[in-house]
């Protein structure tokens, strides 16, 4: 994940989006934000996405992005499918990085789909329009510049990949001229020089000659060499078929027309066995498969209560089939005796039972070797197509093996030889080396000597100009004889590219009209490629939005199926407190119409009676008790003022009684009355 941001932020760097973003900056954009570079993205491959996201509504952003997701065949991964529309919406990171590096990844392409979606993907117009005759000539007009747009996209690929280019022509073209004047000019300086010497025109046709005997004896050298490979391809081949022959006929060896006969019934009896019997029984369990799938996929969703029952009758049958098979193998073992019919007839039957499971696992084993057979061969015959392909020869099998590991035995012995040749060769040639050495010493020696009796005699120097003249001239005569040469050359060269020329235009000229066709032929498959690439683009877009829409459906489907099954477990426990009541109130009737006392007082009813009886009771004391109240409520009224002006003139009381302690006075208490005097 990190490389892929770092690949983001790359490429959003670069021109012409130009972000100035790095890793962190880019991690931490807000949702909206990494909504407007997606759909800058969007812009740069189509440039009618080129708008401000704030200023759109969230549900038309993401019909647009999803349908340019669409047109680019964009595929979200499996895990983030159900909610890949909501994450887009939304700007979540897993959901719209992912999308950014697949954009980046590959500009260029989504750039021409984009282009090509505009003009190929079709409007789709109901069938109920079509019928109208205005809108079908209209709709057809419009398949017919579809159709025609095509041909012309076709043609401007086909230029494109051709791989010419004016440019490129015009200069080869110049080069090829400058190079046919500079052989002109070398031609004509060359026949100046030629012209003057006696005999030219005789050197010129012996010049002729020679080339064309050569190039007969290449020719014949190039015959010769095919009619051997061919002589040699033709051996192995005949070797081949011997050999083949001799394999036959050890194969033949005691072998009898009764015995190929016999071979032949076994393989027809084998044959009719898996034609009649096992190949039918095979079709029929599959059927049987087939069915018992189809009566699964059309019964509706089973919850856990009905596996739990099914398992339950599926061990109750089992538990059945256990005990019919214990009784019946009682019974054989009843009727076991030399008179029972049963007894007589346990043992055939289990000896065709066995019989026919081995014949049963004898036929599987056939049909698994035929099968690894069969795959043997292909692998046999695909590793021969490798090797002919990488090398050109066949694989040697028997006598040709033999006489190939001679032959290589053959060239070890001589590589020996050769071996110890050249070691013989490079001691010798230690030894003239040394020699040599030794004679190149001797040599400037020698050379000392003469150049000291030259000094004496007074011409020091002699021999090297004796030497120097000698070099000049063997040099001129050298560049004379290599000026002929290199004339003879040229002129011959000349004849033999004019000749080379005529040979390969009129070589070629068959081949360049079997290529016209092959051309031809080659542009209409090119027509034909593209016109199917681009039907195949246009198909798989359909397709993939028919892959959404039913993903959305199956969605959909299941979300209704989770409620109808919480709806079905809401409604099974309903049932089950329903059921529970029914039972109450069944067991409630039962009490009810019986005739003993005591299950009368046992019903629900009798005691909702005394308990509805009690409660009356006490509604009725409660009542009573109330109305006492109440009339107790004004006495209880004037009590409370009392007991309050009562409580008021006590504190006064003790609020006199403490002032007189306070000022020195004393409290008069006499009959009925109590006066406070001041001293």
């Amino acid at each position: 994940m990190s490389d892929e941001i770092k690949f983001v932020v790359q490429e959003l760097n670069k021109p012409p989006y130009k972000k100035n973003l790095n890793i962190i900056t880019f991690d931490s954009l807000e949702p909206e934000q990494l909504l407007q570079v997606l759909n800058d993205v969007f812009a740069e491959i189509d440039p009618k996405n080129r708008l401000d996201v704030r200023e759109e509504e969230p549900e038309a952003m993401a019909v647009r992005m999803l349908g340019m997701l669409r047109l680019l065949q964009y595929r979200p991964p499996d895990h983030a499918m159900q909610d890949f529309r909501a994450g887009l919406v939304a700007g979540e990171k897993h959901v719209v990085q992912p999308i950014i590096a697949w954009l980046l990844q590959r500009p260029d392409d989504l750039k021409k789909r984009a282009y090509l979606a505009k003009y190929l993907v079709k409007v789709d117009i109901p069938q109920e329009f079509l019928g109208d005759a205005d809108i079908s000539e209209v709709y057809g007009k419009y398949e017919h510049l579809v159709e025609q747009f095509k041909e012309v996209h076709r043609g401007y690929e086909a230029l494109q990949n051709s791989g010419y280019s004016t440019s490129e022509l015009r200069r080869d073209m110049a080069a090829m001229e400058e190079e046919r004047d500079l052989l002109t000019q070398r031609i004509a300086k060359s026949k100046q020089r030629v012209q003057s010497n006696p005999g030219y025109e005789e050197a010129l046709v012996s010049a002729r000659n020679l080339r064309l005997q050569k190039e007969k004896q290449k020719e014949i050298a190039t015959q010769r060499t095919n009619i051997l490979e061919a002589n040699e391809t033709a051996k192995q081949r005949l070797r081949r078929i011997e050999e083949q022959i001799r394999d036959l006929r050890k194969a033949s060896i005691g072998t009898t027309p009764d015995a190929i006969i016999r071979r032949l019934e076994e393989d027809l009896n084998v044959n009719n066995y898996m034609v009649n019997e096992k190949l039918p029984r095979d079709l029929k369990n599959l059927e049987e498969q087939v069915a018992t799938l189809t009566n699964i996929s059309r019964m509706p969703a089973l919850g856990q209560d009905d596996i739990n029952a099914i398992n339950a009758r599926i061990e109750a049958t089992v538990a059945e089939v256990n005990s019919l098979n214990a009784l019946r193998m009682k019974e054989v073992e009843d009727d076991a005796g030399d008179e029972s019919k049963m007894g007589k007839l346990s043992f055939f039957r289990q000896n065709a039972a066995m019989i026919a499971r081995r014949k049963q696992q004898t036929a599987d084993r056939l049909t698994e070797l035929r099968g690894e057979l069969n795959s043997t061969y292909e692998e046999l015959k695909e590793k021969q197509d490798q090797l002919q392909q990488f090398s050109g020869e066949e694989v040697l099998r028997g006598e040709e093996f033999k006489r190939y590991i001679n032959n290589l035995r053959n060239k070890s012995s001589v590589y020996k030889l050769k071996k110890a040749e050249l070691s013989d060769l490079k001691a010798e040639f230690g030894v003239l080396s040394r020699t040599q050495e030794i004679l190149k010493a001797k040599e400037a020696q020698m050379n000392e000597q003469l150049s000291s009796m030259e000094a004496e005699q007074g011409v020091s120097g002699y021999r090297a100009a004796r030497d120097t003249m000698e070099a000049v001239s063997s040099q001129k005569g050298d560049v004379d004889q290599e000026k002929g040469e290199a004339l003879e050359q040229i002129s011959s060269m000349v004849m033999e590219l004019n000749n080379k020329i005529g040979d390969r235009k009129s070589r070629l000229a068959p081949i360049i009209k079997e290529l016209r066709p092959l051309r031809e032929q080659q542009q209409a498959l090119a027509v034909e490629h593209a016109e199917r690439k681009q039907s195949y683009d246009s198909t798989a877009a359909g397709l993939d939005s028919t892959v959404g829409k039913l993903e959305r459906d199956v969605n959909a489907l299941y979300d209704e199926i989770m409620k109808k099954e919480t709806q079905y477990h809401q409604l099974a426990a309903q049932k089950q407190v329903l059921e529970f009541r029914q039972q109450l109130a069944d067991n409630e009737i039962k009490l009810y119409l019986s005739n003993d006392p005591q299950d009368k007082k046992k019903s629900c009813r009798e005691q909702l009676v005394t308990l509805v009886a009690e409660q009356e009771k006490q509604g009725k004391q409660l009542r009573e008790l109330q109305k006492k109240v109440k009339d107790q409520v004004a006495d209880s009224g004037k009590q409370l003022v009392m007991w309050q002006d009562v409580i008021r003139l006590m504190e006064v009381k003790r609020q006199c009684l403490e002032a007189s302690r306070n000022t020195g006075g004393h409290m008069m208490r006499n009959s009925g009355s109590e006066a406070l005097v001041l001293n």
